[in-house]
């Protein structure tokens, strides 16, 4: 499902505001999925081998998730583990010449949490970027 960019944007803002809080605290406050239960370790398409690859760290991934912009947005998504919980927001972002599928949440509003389901190099070209040129 597509999100109206008013709210693509302001999910973008709230995401920002979070992560540049004082009160942030990265180990505790971002929490990274590095491998499914299904996916294999050696799957070079699971988030913990991009972090690799990439020489990243969870500060890294903070400062690409601060970067994000509408024009990567690619689509909204309904958690199935959590129905109703909020909505996951699914980017790709090119770093290091390759494409990067980013799906994101934030988990806590109250509490300030995100939650980064996957962070890994694309499996597939993406054409389809509804905000694609908007800067």
């Amino acid at each position: 499902m597509l999100f109206k960019k008013a709210e693509v944007e302001e999910f973008l803002k709230t995401l920002k505001e979070i992560l540049t809080n004082k009160d942030f605290d990265i180990d505790k406050d971002l929490d990274i999925l590095f491998r499914k239960k299904n996916e294999s370790i050696d799957d070079p398409y699971i988030t913990s081998n991009t972090l690799a690859a990439l020489n990243y760290d969870k500060e890294d991934v903070k400062n690409e998730l601060l970067k994000l912009k509408i024009f990567n947005y690619v689509e909204t998504l309904v958690d199935i583990k959590d129905i109703s919980g909020p909505r996951l927001y699914v980017f790709i972002k090119e770093i290091g010449k390759r494409d990067v599928y980013i799906k994101i949440k934030i988990r806590e509003f109250k509490n300030k949490q995100v939650f980064c389901i996957s962070f890994h190099f694309a499996r597939f070209k993406n054409s389809k970027y509804p905000y694609k040129g908007v800067v």
